[in-house]
This record gives C-alpha cells, structure tokens and sequence, in this order.
C-alpha cells in the first residue's frame, strides 16, 4: 500500500513530520486498507500545489486502473477533467448538467453558473 502512495520510505516516520502531501497520501492509505471497491475522494487535492495535485492524480488514476471506481468531489477543474470519465456538476445543490468532460465544457448552464453572464 505504501508503496502504491509513494510512502514506502517514509514507513517508519512519525506522521507528525510528514508534510500536507504526505498526509493526504497517507489518508488514501488508510482508506485503502480496508480494500473498497469504491472510494470517494473529497477535496483531496485542496490546498496543493500544481506538482502535489499531479502526485495525488496519478495515485488516484492508478487506483482506478486497479478497478476500484472513484468518486471526486473537487474544485481543481484541470484533475477533473483528466481523471473523470463523467462529470455531474451541482450549482447551489442543484444538478445543473451531467455527461463526459467534453460535453460539460461546452454547457452554457456550467458556463453561466461558474463564469457569469
């Protein structure tokens, strides 16, 4: 698992001293241990950078290829749309458009919403 996640050197570590990638890493440990076949990803890309985002896109993107399916609930629009094969998108609680990433780009409703008149 650690190895997976890209903390197999770090197994011995406090996680006192990891850094907020790590944890992040580690928390997708925790969940794994338990073997889902789904996983739902919440925010788990908030507050990294644009090369922590893609550590933890490529750990999500391989998990999935080992067939647990993954539901992201994230707000970094560019790992939406890498990873998604279908895109719901909410305004306000309400479902505003739902299809694959390509479509979703083209929605004047997604547009409107996040981007105004």
């Amino acid at each position: 698992m650690l190895e997976l996640i890209g903390l197999k050197n770090r197994a011995n570590d406090s996680s006192a001293g990891l850094t907020q990638v790590d944890m992040r890493k580690l928390e997708l440990a925790r969940a794994l241990a338990a073997k889902p076949k789904l996983l739902v990803s919440d925010e788990a890309m908030a507050g990294l950078s644009s090369a922590e985002v893609d550590e933890i896109l490529e750990i999500l993107l391989a998990l999935n290829a080992r067939g647990v399916a993954v539901i992201m609930i994230e707000h970094i629009m560019r790992a939406v749309m890498r990873f998604s094969e279908r895109i719901a998108v909410l305004d306000a609680g309400e479902k505003i458009a739902e299809g694959p990433p390509a479509e979703i780009l083209n929605n004047k409703a997604v547009e409107r919403a996040y981007l105004g008149e």
